[in-house]
């Protein structure tokens, strides 16, 4: 080949590379770029669950993995909730809420996932995650744990598949439970967090009136959640975001 052939083939693979390159940029910009989630450290209590759990694996029960899984994905230990969730299902069949768990890790693995291919993988892996949730909180709505990992993740990415409306749903199921004052305190101050998320993203809606209502939602949310005594570690990185966020919404509409 002379120079002169090779000449259009350099052309050729710089222009492929600079697509390439310019195609994940834009990506990243537009979303696709790896989110990062910093591990939490674990509190006492917490460690001496993952430790009872790991010395009684023969005899672990699906409640204790789930436990145990549940830990790690609040803690963004993906890969350890996603291995302990995997063994639960190995070793005592599937369940509504290891599904719903086992999708609400796929949700975060997307996020924090390196995508070349301009996202495209990334979106895929995330829209079948949140099907798999839709699908589980839609079957037991009256399971409280499925639809506060189902919560989250809607409202986490309220653009993606009618993931804000499927939130408002849940949001629906949940708040009357919440209300009654049943709940746990970390699972109340989770759920009340994820819905102030959730009216804050609403807020931002071009209808005056929708608007309204989901500051007003945003306000009651935010207070339920002020008002409960204890608060998780977990919930602190997102607590100082939408903390904020609610200093900046109007004080009358």
């Amino acid at each position: 080949m002379t120079i002169m052939n090779k000449k259009p083939l350099f052309i050729a693979l710089r222009v492929t590379l600079i697509t390439f390159v310019i195609g994940n940029v834009i990506a990243w910009i537009s979303g696709a770029a790896p989110i990062k989630f910093s591990e939490i450290p674990f509190s006492a209590t917490e460690q001496s669950v993952i430790a009872q759990h790991s010395a009684a694996t023969s005899s672990a029960t699906e409640s204790d993995a789930q436990s145990v899984a549940m830990i790690y994905f609040l803690h963004n230990r993906l890969d350890e909730a996603a291995a302990t969730v995997k063994q639960a299902r190995a070793e005592q069949g599937n369940s509504d809420s290891l599904s719903a768990l086992s999708a609400a890790i796929e949700v975060k693995q997307a996020g924090a996932r390196l995508d070349l291919l301009f996202g495209q993988r990334k979106l895929w892996q995330l829209k079948q995650a949140l099907a798999q949730l839709k699908s589980v909180s839609d079957k037991v709505p009256e399971q409280f744990d499925v639809q506060l990992l189902a919560l989250w993740a809607f409202a986490s990415v309220p653009d993606i598949s009618d993931s804000a409306a499927h939130a408002q749903i849940i949001s629906q199921r949940i708040t009357p439970v919440l209300n009654r004052h049943v709940i746990p305190q970390p699972l109340a101050a989770s759920a009340w967090l994820g819905l102030t998320r959730l009216y804050l993203y609403l807020a931002d809606e071009d209808d005056k009136e929708s608007q309204t209502t989901a500051r007003a939602n945003a306000r009651m949310a935010w207070q339920a959640y002020q008002q409960i005594d204890f608060h998780p570690a977990w919930l602190e990185p997102e607590s100082a975001t939408l903390q904020q966020a609610m200093k900046e919404l109007p004080e009358h509409d």
